[in-house]
């Protein structure tokens, strides 16, 4: 095996195998062996014990160690809040069974327990022909990993007529097999140009490999842009590792293997990128050192003039791009903050006076420059965003403090940046902690949203009291059905969503597309904000059940960055209002305790619903709308 083989060269972002990774592991494996007589305390000490061992750059014998792990603690996956359980069925017309396996290794890194599940092909092909999916409305999402073997037929080759016919079949066929899967989320793998290539003309050639899967992975990719389902880039980490390397030719004739089988934890770990980006596991936040991270030399020895920034040399150029690239971040939605051993006054001075300096302090969500150990920085930064540690990502080109944080707070990603700048970028980028699905206008106002957010809460110890301060904000909620032009921001909520979340029941983009298209027995509002400061876009979902004069409510949920403003004060005092005008007698609200969302367990009580008791986990409340008392917010309300 050479170097670039070797776990390292695969997974160059984490860090290496740790003295002790084999003493962890027995204790883990140990105490998974007792599941499920272990108290939840034991269950989180599991969660962050695997969580520090899956985050190393690890060998065969080690992935089959944690995959043994992963497959004991599935049964029990209820006992781990902290990993999300994700049911994905793989449909391919080659031998997987070595991806399915690695998946649940790869699972573990992105905090979830993946439960991966063969389709057959002949189910799935069924399936596109009108027949029944099976599994699929157990399914959190359907993988669709073909190549160009289930599309091209024998006497394509420099036939052009035969060729726009393939391709005409094969978008009929990923079409109806897309909505198929209805109930899952769909994602289709665009096709690595593998095989025989003659000549550079191939790719004008009708009917070749080359030219065919280049003009299916424009299908791929047109089809996710309207929506049709979700696209998996395997094409780009096949270029990426190189095409001699990807593809194992005696194995393919062998056994039907599509990639080399040593590739088998590096596609399952970018598989589970997307599947962390649906689930809502991916980072939210980049937290950054400054000195030798964004600029090189130390601003406190060297000064504004003396550091390592800008076109006059390789280095400073690498600074600035890297610079580009956290800028790009931001435009993504992405949050970036500082933490820095340093004086803040002279940590603040590159962002306000080095002409050459890209990033500006209104770029930065929370400046933490002091003398304080990072963990308690990185803390104190996630309770300013109020962001749950896992959704941090650090880079700091300090070994040091990479493997500080890595012991301290497991849940945060620490990607292994080294210390060379022209590299910083790309491996931020191939480690996979930002990986997003399709950006919506609320997701590139994000960064902003969250500065507009530290704007008011600057405001508030200038104003004499929270009514004052709340009043102050001039906020509007616009209230409307669920439409089209949302609906990706809907889904994102209701899978993101964890503390101010009743159910936290998660529906995928063909179920909200449905409620869009019921207008008898749902009402379904999405909820958008508008404040002094600016537009926040969608922060909140409502669906209710309105089948009979008894109303249940389904989903509430609403944004943690427009949390403690009286919303769900206005939003209730509509609710009421409706059902009172369309003759429901009552109310039913739910609530479903998960250890995330103990923030709304007294919700319906203070919203003056009484308790009526439990259906299983589910606590339920009930109103009279004709008696409700409204209750008093400061907020313009608009219903469309």
């Amino acid at each position: 095996m050479t170097d670039s083989e070797t776990p390292l060269g695969l997974f160059p972002w984490r860090a290496p195998l740790a003295a002790d990774w084999e003493e962890r592991w027995l204790a883990a494996d140990k105490a998974v062996r007792a599941l499920p007589e272990v108290s939840s305390l034991e269950c989180d000490a599991i969660t962050i014990t695997v969580r520090r061992l899956v985050g190393q750059a690890l060998g065969a014998s080690e992935n089959l160690k944690l995959e043994q792990l992963a497959r004991r603690m599935l049964p029990h996956h209820a006992m781990f809040p902290r990993l999300r359980h994700f049911r994905v069925g793989i449909i391919g017309n080659r031998t997987l069974s070595y991806l399915t396996a690695a998946l649940r290794t790869a699972g573990l890194a992105r905090g979830m327990l993946v439960e991966a599940i063969d389709i057959s092909y002949d189910i799935a092909a069924a399936a596109a022909h009108g027949g029944p999916m099976e599994l699929q409305r157990s399914l959190d999402a359907v993988v669709v990993f073909l190549d160009a073997g289930a599309f091209i037929k024998s006497g394509v080759f420099l036939n052009e007529e035969l060729e726009a016919q393939a391709l005409a079949e094969a978008r009929t066929f990923l079409r109806r097999l897309g909505n198929s899967t209805s109930g899952s989320t769909a994602i289709v793998a665009t096709l690595p140009a593998v095989g025989p290539k003659v000549s550079s003309s191939d790719l004008a050639l009708p009917g070749s490999i080359s030219r065919v899967s280049m003009r299916l992975n424009e299908m791929i990719v047109d089809g996710a842009v309207r929506g049709a389902w979700i696209v998996w880039d395997l094409a780009a980490l096949a270029a990426r590792i190189g095409t001699d390397c990807w593809f194992d030719a005696v194995r393919y004739h062998e056994a039907k293997t599509p990639f080399h089988i040593r590739l088998a934890p590096l596609v399952a770990d970018h598989l589970c990128r997307t599947l962390a980006a649906i689930a809502g596991k991916s980072c939210r936040a980049l937290v950054l050192d400054l000195d030798n991270t964004i600029w090189g030399g130390e601003i406190g020895d060297d000064g504004v003039a003396g550091i390592r920034l800008g076109d006059n040399s390789a280095e400073g150029e690498a600074y600035l791009s890297f610079q580009r690239f956290i800028l790009d971040l931001r435009r993504r939605g992405i949050l970036v903050a500082v933490c820095s051993k340093n004086t803040d006054s002279i940590a603040r001075e590159p962002f306000r006076s080095h002409p050459e300096m890209l990033l500006r302090e209104e770029h930065i969500a929370v400046f933490q420059a002091n003398w304080q150990d990072k963990a308690t920085n990185l803390r104190a930064i996630a309770d300013a965003l109020n962001l749950d540690l896992e959704y941090l990502a650090f880079a700091d080109d300090n070994a040091a403090e990479r493997e500080r944080i890595r012991q301290a707070l497991p849940m945060v990603s620490v990607p292994e940046i080294g210390s060379e700048p022209a590299y910083f970028a790309d491996l931020i980028a191939n480690s996979g902690v930002f990986e997003h699905l399709l950006l919506t206008v609320e997701d590139q106002s994000r960064a902003d949203s969250y500065r507009s957010r530290a704007a008011a809460a600057e405001l508030k110890p200038g104003i004499g009291n929270y009514e004052e301060y709340l009043r102050s904000l001039g906020m509007t909620i616009r209230i409307s059905r669920f439409d089209s032009a949302c609906r990706a921001r809907i889904v994102q909520l209701i899978n993101k969503s964890n503390q101010f979340n009743l159910t936290t029941r998660r529906y995928g983009e063909s179920a909200v597309q449905q409620f869009e298209q019921e207008r008898d027995g749902i009402l379904c509002w999405q909820v958008a904000l508008n404040d002094a400061f600016g537009s926040h876009g969608i922060i909140g979902v409502i669906i209710v059940r309105t089948e009979s004069q008894t109303w249940t409510v389904d989903t509430w949920l609403i944004s943690c960055r427009a949390l403690t403003r009286g919303i769900e004060e206005a939003l209730m005092n509509l609710l009421m209002a409706q059902a009172r005008h369309r003759g429901a007698e009552e109310i039913i609200g739910q609530y479903i305790a998960t250890p995330r969302n103990a923030l709304v367990a007294d919700f319906y009580p203070k919203m003056g619903f009484t308790a009526i008791g439990n259906v299983g986990a589910v606590m339920q409340y009930r109103a009279r709308p004709q008696s409700y008392q409204p209750l008093e917010h400061f907020i313009n309300t608009e219903l469309f």
